[in-house]
């Protein structure tokens, strides 16, 4: 995020104070809301809008939610190992023997123990094993509606028929807790969220002061679980994407507006690892071959500016890349056109690298599992899906006519298809095995 961005937020949020409440409520909208669009890019900038954002919420920090307990809260919605942080403090204010984030689907039953304070391997099994069907749960999700819920299981329940239940004598006294205190936030998407503390059968019950303290952390606790959502959801979009282009055979690379590069899938950085036509010197692509340099100059920076919005023109598109020793490399470069200039790290080009001998040992090897073909096989479906006559492929291969036309009977048999036509159509829409 630019410096000028970066300063306008801080002067919005240093004159927070002069603001009235309906304002400061509409400011503190807008910046959570542009938080979380932004949220693909760099968690440090996410954390930046959020905190700004905390600095003009509505409510007032009260007195028992201190700055030590709020910011690495704060922090674990884009940076996952401050959840220990925020669990270690919370158990110190608390006064609790363990404190963990948990996850509960009511849906299926299922619950998953996400970060845990003090808690051994077996009570995390224990407690995920036993949270479905407990009584003290089907009370909890009673308070749906309202969004959320605070306290602890004799807040909901008689206290006798708590430790009556499953989840007391086979959670409870077994790991020797008797008191426990929960805040759950009730979200959209089905799942439902929450910090758990408990505390051991020496200690005393949670307080009123402990559960106002719970109720409090709530609407915190709510804007960290959508963060922490919305960028566990463009994490997996992101490697979903990188899979896919693993999968095609494709390598791809991210840069920014002045060429550095941003990212690469698993192919791109085998390939520069490699050592060959193409390589990586201070964030940026270089040739190989030094004369090679200013052709792929002349696809990357007119991309990046078109990409920024700077130029309409995409540039010269693609070029070929050789080096002293290794196969060539075929590169294209496309502008992309993200929408958020106002971002440090945004993508302004893709680059891709296909190499076509590595891909066909790839599509070989995705053949051979799919149709059983053989190697002899693979080799002649590669050169008819790139419409290669037979006379051609024995001349290639140096076999004769007859030996291709078997092998051509052979790959329409167990592919299923009619005539080189229907094959090139399949082979050219089905992934490459690369990875």
């Amino acid at each position: 995020m630019c410096a000028r961005f970066h300063s306008c937020l801080s002067q919005l949020a240093s004159c927070s104070a002069l603001l009235s409440q309906t304002h400061r409520l509409f400011v503190f909208r807008f910046l959570f809301q542009l938080g979380c669009e932004l949220a693909s890019s760099k968690g440090r900038d996410v954390a930046i809008l959020l905190a700004l954002s905390r600095g003009i919420a509505l409510e007032p920090i009260s007195p028992g939610i201190t700055k030590a307990l709020l910011d690495p809260l704060y922090e674990a919605a884009t940076q996952p190992e401050m959840c220990e942080v925020f669990l270690r403090k919370a158990s110190e204010v608390f006064h609790a023997n363990h404190a963990a984030f948990i996850v509960y689907d009511p849906k299926t039953g299922a619950a998953a123990v996400r970060a845990a304070l003090g808690c051994t391997d077996e009570m995390r099994r224990d407690a995920e094993e036993l949270i479905g069907g407990d009584l003290w749960t089907a009370e909890i999700l009673k308070y749906r509606e309202t969004g959320s819920y605070s306290g602890s299981p004799e807040d909901t329940l008689p206290l006798e028929t708590f430790r009556r239940t499953r989840f007391y004598k086979d959670f409870f006294r077994k790991h020797s807790i008797e008191w426990a205190g929960a805040a759950v936030v009730f979200g959209p998407e089905g799942t439902i969220p929450s910090l758990a503390v408990t505390r051991s059968q020496s200690e005393p019950p949670f307080s009123a002061d402990d559960k106002e303290l719970l109720r409090q952390l709530l609407p915190h606790l709510g804007r960290v679980f959508k963060v922490h959502r919305t960028l566990a959801a463009l994490r997996i979009k992101n490697a979903a994407g990188q899979s896919a282009l693993d999968l095609i055979g494709a390598a791809c690379i991210t840069l920014d507006r002045t060429g550095r590069l941003l990212s690469m899938n698993q192919r791109a950085e085998a390939l520069i690892a490699g050592g060959g036509a193409l390589r990586v010197k201070d964030g940026h692509l270089m040739t190989a071959l030094t004369l090679e340099q200013n052709a792929l100059d002349l696809c990357i920076v007119p991309a990046c500016a078109c990409g920024d919005g700077r130029s309409a023109n995409p540039g010269a598109g693609a070029v070929v890349l050789h080096s002293r020793q290794g196969a060539p490399l075929y590169v294209s470069v496309l502008p992309y056109h993200s929408g958020w200039a106002l971002l440090e790290d945004c993508p302004a080009a893709l680059v891709f690298i296909t190499t076509p001998d590595e891909q066909g040992r790839g599509e070989h090897r995705l053949w051979h599992s799919m149709f059983a073909l053989s190697p002899a096989e693979c080799r002649v479906a590669e050169m008819m899906m790139h419409g290669m006559e037979v006379a051609e492929i024995s001349e290639a291969i140096r076999i004769k006519v007859d030996t291709v036309r078997y092998y051509q009977k052979c790959v329409y048999r167990k592919t299923g298809v009619r005539g080189q036509g229907q094959l090139m159509r399949l082979l050219t829409r089905l992934p490459s095995s690369t990875r």
